[in-house]
């Protein structure tokens, strides 16, 4: 059996199990155990696991990563350093006013 061969034998089980909710059989070849769907709790993705052969497939999660709002998240980091760059320049200008008053005082 060939990679691809195989490849394409485990993803027709997975799409047969969380797709069908069939219980496929492994795709290794000469194995005719019936794969069992564990979901993993921590990710909240679900596997196909062979009683022989282990696991096999692993669901791939794109929440939360495929719904970022990069270009948003982009906007307020820059509004937020410029906020920051402006505290600073207003702290730095309160100092020199407080020492340039605390020097005529002198």
């Amino acid at each position: 059996m060939t990679r691809d061969t195989y490849a394409k034998a485990v993803i027709q089980a997975a799409e047969a199990a969380f797709h069908r909710n069939e219980i496929p059989l492994c795709p290794h070849q000469d194995c005719d155990e019936r794969l069992s769907i564990v979901r993993h709790k921590t990710y909240s993705t679900r596997s196909l696991l062979c009683p022989v052969h282990g696991h096999i497939y692993q669901e791939q999660e794109e929440y939360p990563f495929g719904k970022l709002d990069w270009e948003g998240t982009a906007k307020r980091i820059a509004s937020r350093e410029q906020e920051m760059d402006s505290d600073e320049e207003e702290e730095e200008e309160e100092l020199d006013d407080l020492s340039m008053s605390d020097s005529e005082e002198d």
